[in-house]
């Protein structure tokens, strides 16, 4: 039995970073910046993909119905299908998926298309948007704008106004309190307790027990 559920963790966590390695492909964060008349990328130039782009795009994926209460066994073994939208309860008995998720998220691996609020409690949880509550678990994975706690043994979102405790924590844009072993940030305006801590673009990117930016 320990053996049977070892491997069906490994194959839940093989499946999720396949999805996420997916849609960072369908949707990458930054994309180079050529010069028009050379064609040639100047080194080291990057440029964001428009926030707003990305949040009309979000805001355009819609479920293909609505259901109070989704079973999911493997996607697409799930009751109902994958593109529904899912406000009330959602059972992971394995790994499912859905659209849009309000509610409460229970099981082994839970992922959403797009956003996700409310109480999310699995070994695993992926969000590919937006989100806002309670995210708790092993590793909790959001790669839009959150709202609220995160606790887990990694955790990681990619903006928002967050309280994140874990073993990792890590955002590329956040407001707010991380406390663990490891804390990175990108852009943080706020405190970070643990023993690593990074926050790249300041004046001090790192120092270890307490770091902070305002």
């Amino acid at each position: 039995m320990k053996r049977l559920m070892i491997g069906m963790l490994l194959l839940a966590s093989t499946s999720v970073f396949a999805a996420v390695a997916t849609v960072q492909q369908i949707e990458p964060g930054v994309r180079p910046v050529y010069n028009s008349g050379t064609g040639v990328m100047p080194a080291g130039a990057q440029e964001a993909v428009p926030k707003a782009s990305r949040q009309l795009q979000k805001d355009n994926l819609v479920g293909v119905g609505f259901t109070p209460v989704m079973l999911g066994f493997f996607t697409p073994l799930q009751i109902p299908g994958p593109d529904f939208d899912v406000g009330g309860l959602r059972l992971n008995l394995f790994y499912s998926t859905c659209c849009n998720f309000d509610g409460l998220d229970v099981g082994l691996v839970g992922v959403s298309k797009n956003h996700a609020n409310g109480w999310l409690f699995n070994v695993v949880s992926v969000v590919f948007g937006d989100g806002l509550g309670l995210h708790t678990g092993g590793v909790n994975y959001l790669s839009g704008d959150f709202k609220g706690l995160q606790f887990g043994v990694a955790n990681w979102i990619d903006s928002g106004d967050a309280f994140q405790v874990g073993v990792y924590n890590g955002a590329y844009d956040v407001q707010g309190l991380q406390i663990g072993v490891i804390n990175t940030a990108n852009k943080m305006q706020g405190l970070q307790i643990g023993v690593v801590n990074i926050i790249s673009n300041s004046d001090l990117s790192f120092f270890p027990i307490i770091n902070g930016w305002f």
